[in-house]
């Protein structure tokens, strides 16, 4: 390492509900005795089910749905303003951190996956070719859920840590929101990707804008959708993915449609970053596609949302480091530079098996020209993957 350059950071993705249950001293001496330089806590989060080995107290931890872990200012806000948990102590486990001082502190800020703030603001949510609303998904084309993610990230701004890294400032796909999904239908990339095109009022309006009709567009994929919903076929994923391909180069305002969806999301995270105090990065996640050239799904264009922020943070989210590998250096390639990608890795199931894998795999990003790496997720790895991803990164320091 040459003088005067900064150390490559590791951190690791962490709950308040998991930091709280351990006390964040204790959590900060864990991490630090790793290896790790850094926590990344979610500020901003939705509901789940989440086994939880590190939880003391508890084996499945049901959070509440889409609340923050601070407490916000409400002056701040317009139409659409957060909701804070309501157990005080989980909305002080940032300053409790911080206070600590062992390790530098990021927030994970959930943006735009919010079903507790679609619910409260069906005007504002996703909606599909036939008007079907997603409550579950903010959408980004609405002027109120811009003004909501800039105040809540400006809020965020004011806690004392290091930078942000914003998760869906996009649209989501189709086969990532809902946690109760049900289907008879197979899926794949070409009826996913049909599904989940925002038609709704801010959108359209956004198309119109631009001189796209959204309502010719709308009405061409409900026949395309329902026509293969009616036939007795069943598209195997290469077939699906010729079709969509097909589709992309067929229908220009389709191709149009995702280009403008693009740009939006690039707008927002670049008001965000304008917006947030320069001495407090700000990164985002550009999607959460397997592989990651299929973030243009959700609305993001890796360089563009590169040059938007500081940069973008990939979860690099594959079973074997070969794929993390093709991935990074793909990725790499469309940003264009090296230092404006980070990486976030998964040692634990259903990625990277064992400390080899793990190990080749943060060769692989190394090779890749990407040095900042963080690891998902305190709460959910074992005691075991917790010491071989210790292991690893004493290997890394020697």
């Amino acid at each position: 390492m040459s003088a005067g350059r900064p150390s490559a950071l590791r951190s690791l993705y962490a709950y308040p509900w998991d930091v709280a249950s351990r006390g964040a001293r204790e959590f900060a001496a864990q991490a630090a005795q790793l290896g790790l330089s850094g926590a990344t806590l979610a500020l901003s989060c939705r509901a789940g089910r989440f086994v939880s080995p590190q939880h003391r107290g508890s084996r499945v931890v049901f959070p509440e749905d889409g609340v923050v872990y601070f407490e916000p200012d409400a002056r701040g806000y317009g139409e659409i303003a957060p909701q804070a948990h309501s157990d005080p102590a989980l909305r002080h486990v940032a300053e409790d951190l911080a206070a600590d001082g062992a390790l530098q502190l990021r927030a994970w800020t959930v943006l735009l996956h919010n079903r507790r703030l679609g619910a409260l603001h069906p005007l504002h949510v996703a909606r599909n070719a036939w008007g079907d609303a997603y409550a579950y998904n903010l959408c980004p084309s609405s002027p109120a859920v811009a003004e909501y993610a800039l105040a809540l990230c400006a809020d965020i701004a004011r806690l004392p840590l290091r930078g942000l890294v914003l998760e869906t400032p996009n649209w989501l796909p189709y086969a990532h929101g809902h946690r109760d999904e049900f289907a008879q239908v197979r899926g794949n990339l070409w009826l996913d990707t049909l599904l989940g095109l925002c038609f709704c009022s801010h959108c359209r309006r956004m198309a119109g804008d631009a001189d796209l009709d959204a309502d010719a567009l709308a009405a061409r994929v409900r026949a395309r959708v329902d026509g293969y919903l009616a036939a007795p076929v069943d598209a195997a994923p290469d077939q699906a993915a010729a079709w969509l391909l097909a589709d992309l180069l067929e229908l220009p305002q389709l191709s149009a449609y995702l280009k403008l969806r693009q740009q939006r999301v690039a707008d927002l995270v670049a008001a965000i970053r304008a917006r947030v105090p320069r001495d407090r990065e700000v990164w985002v996640m550009p999607s959460v596609q397997r592989p990651t050239a299929n973030a243009w799904i959700e609305g993001s264009q890796l360089a563009a949302l590169a040059r938007a922020c500081d940069g973008v943070e990939v979860p690099f989210y594959e079973a074997d480091a070969a794929r993390v590998a093709a991935d990074a250096f793909d990725t790499v390639q469309r940003v264009g530079d090296p230092a404006r990608v980070r990486a976030v890795l998964r040692p634990g199931p259903p990625d990277l098996g064992d400390g080899a894998e793990l190990g080749a795999a943060m060769d692989a990003l190394k090779t890749a020209g990407i040095g900042d790496i963080a690891f998902y997720n305190y709460g959910l790895l074992r005691p075991d993957r917790l010491r071989a991803l210790g292991a690893q990164l004493r290997a890394e320091a020697v």
